[in-house]
């Protein structure tokens, strides 16, 4: 009768096929969040601060940059990979429509091309650091995946 060979099958209990098991690192979890909600999250805060700061002072100021800033930063931590640009891209987007409400909201003030040019170009800080800290984020997030 031959020599009989041992089993070498994953689960015959050899300690080469448990170590393998244990090597293997468990699959970390990606966030599910769409890009156009994390988007309409970052509007809806965005203009939650530009309402307290239109009642608070005069116009969009530093109370819409946080809200703007914060509400980026979290939707970049949180959406998906596939949809980072989606958010690069929205602080100033966000910030023209809130611009726009405000001013259409807003008993003193006209809705005009000279109105919007004075809120974008007051804005133009706001837009920059929101802009900023998601592309800031976005590479992080994608450093840490390597």
């Amino acid at each position: 009768m031959p020599p009989r060979r041992p089993d070498r099958r994953a689960g015959a209990g050899s300690t080469e096929a448990r170590g393998r098991e244990r090597t293997v690192a468990p699959r970390v979890r990606e966030s599910r969040l769409p890009g156009t909600v994390a988007v309409l999250g970052v509007f809806l805060l965005t203009l939650a601060g530009c309402a307290v700061d239109s009642f608070v002072g005069m116009g969009l100021g530093t109370i819409t940059l946080v809200t703007l800033a914060a509400g980026t930063a979290t939707a970049t931590w949180l959406v998906r990979r596939r949809d980072l640009l989606t958010v690069l891209v929205a602080p100033p987007l966000v910030f023209v429509l809130v611009a726009m409400a405000n001013i259409s909201l807003a008993p003193s003030a006209t809705f005009n091309l000279p109105t919007m040019a004075t809120l974008l170009v007051r804005g133009f800080p706001t837009m920059a650091v929101a802009t900023a800290i998601a592309v800031v984020l976005a590479i992080v997030r994608l450093a840490a995946r390597r």
